[in-house]
């Protein structure tokens, strides 16, 4: 592809374009990233990106997902002074636009002359690493650029911190978002289970195909958008924790059948413009009359273990003690395992939620998969999803938990205190 003409100063491009800048997320939070590096004992917050590498350069310059570097790119925040960019020539014209001050660079050999410079005085930077890979969300930059800039005598620390305080963190307008979109899904699953029933009823076939089309459709008359179709998993298929509809596996939906459906979404049109917010829920119907006493069982402990880890942050944050994902974690695990179904419970109990997907960059409730010890602090937005999961069935309930900017615990989406019955009780 050619690329647009571009018309770039010989050293050093600056622009005073303050109402751009104002939008950016990096200086409408700019005494958070200060607090952060000051924290961090960090010089400074170096966001490397590649094509659209690094989800957080977008997101800190105001378009989440959709400002792309098409060449190495840097955005440096320093802990005094104005961030700048350093950016390639042929994307100087579209990234030059943001009001940053912005030094442009050919060649490789330029490259690193540049970087060195833009880190003059630098001893310690943060970057989107992590060691030993503990936090995948975090690790987005590659070796060889981490080799690159401590060549340059420069210390690289871990910025899985500041990105959940700043990038990962929702604020109001934001949580309004995911407030909406999880209203939205709570009557997708309503209208799901209510179809389910009349077809149980009138004896009329549906299998989990055919049931996540109908739940499809009931989202996009609700005006959700999501970045994967919905699951309707039956039974056996409910034990697979990420099992995906298809046509060849699809299972009939039958009574004395257990139902799972997990659902997410954003809105698709914000109302003050901005990228909407996701929510993500998940929820279990019975077929049967009775219920089975395993079934029973299980989504007692299921719910109990989510209702645990809830307590559990809002007893930490009504009094002032920090609480790290990873705590959580284990207090959900630990009354799984204490009703002896440890071993079924096969992931961790909750994600960070976001704009371009269910699962964002913000603290995990993890110390299984992974250990992540960030605190819950105000902006976090992440699921509670504990399950169990037997080669016969499985069962998860899955909430959404935010932390406001008050720093108040709040459950944003319906809390299901029962099994949904698909048939009369007799």
């Amino acid at each position: 592809m050619a690329c647009e003409p571009y018309t770039v100063a010989p050293a050093l491009m600056a622009t005073s374009d303050t109402a751009s800048r104002a939008d950016l997320l990096l200086y409408r939070r700019g005494g958070r990233i200060a607090d952060e590096l000051d924290r961090a004992a960090a010089d400074g917050w170096l966001v490397y990106d590649f094509r659209g590498s690094n989800p957080a350069f977008s997101r800190l310059l105001g378009s989440p997902g959709q400002l792309k570097s098409t060449r190495r790119a840097f955005l440096y925040i320093p802990i005094d002074g104005d961030p700048r960019l350093l950016i390639h020539h042929v994307d100087a014209g579209n990234l030059g636009r943001l009001g940053l001050t912005v030094r442009p660079y050919g060649g490789r050999d330029e490259l690193v002359t540049e970087l060195s410079q833009l880190l003059h005085g630098a001893r310690r930077v943060l970057m989107e690493y992590s060691p030993g890979n503990a936090i995948p969300y975090v690790s987005r930059v590659d070796g060889g650029t981490l080799e690159l800039v401590r060549s340059l005598g420069v210390e690289v620390a871990t910025s899985a911190d500041v990105l959940a305080a700043v990038v990962a963190a929702w604020d109001s307008a934001d949580i309004a978002s995911h407030q909406r979109a999880a209203e939205g899904l709570d009557r997708c699953k309503d209208g799901l289970f209510s179809a389910m029933q009349s077809r149980l009823g009138m004896g009329v076939e549906w299998n989990e195909v055919e049931a996540q089309q109908h739940l499809v459709r009931l989202m996009q008359e609700h005006g959700l958008e999501s970045d994967h179709p919905p699951i309707v998993a039956v039974n056996r298929h409910a034990g697979d924790p990420h099992y995906a509809p298809n046509a060849e596996l699809a299972l009939p939906i039958k009574s004395g059948d257990l139902v799972l459906t997990d659902l997410w979404a954003r809105e698709i049109d914000r109302p003050d413009g901005g990228v909407g917010a996701y929510a993500d829920i998940t929820w279990v119907a019975t077929a049967a009359d009775p219920v089975p006493g395993d079934h029973l069982r299980i989504w007692e402990t299921v719910r109990s273990a989510r209702d645990a880890a809830v307590a559990f942050i809002e007893e930490r944050v009504g009094n002032s003690e920090p609480v790290q994902g990873g705590e959580v974690d284990r207090v959900a695990r630990g009354v799984i395992e204490k009703a002896g179904y440890g071993k079924a419970f096969t992931h961790r109990t909750g994600h960070s939620i976001g704009w371009l997907g269910a699962h964002g960059d913000g603290v995990n409730i993890d110390d299984f998969e992974t250990h992540d010890t960030r605190l819950l602090r105000p902006g976090a937005a992440f699921s509670i999803e504990p399950g169990i999961y037997l080669s016969s069935f499985g069962v998860r309930s899955e909430i959404n938990v935010v932390i406001t900017p008050g720093n108040q615990v709040r459950v944003t989406t319906r809390q299901q205190t029962d099994l949904v019955r698909l048939v009369s009780a007799t």
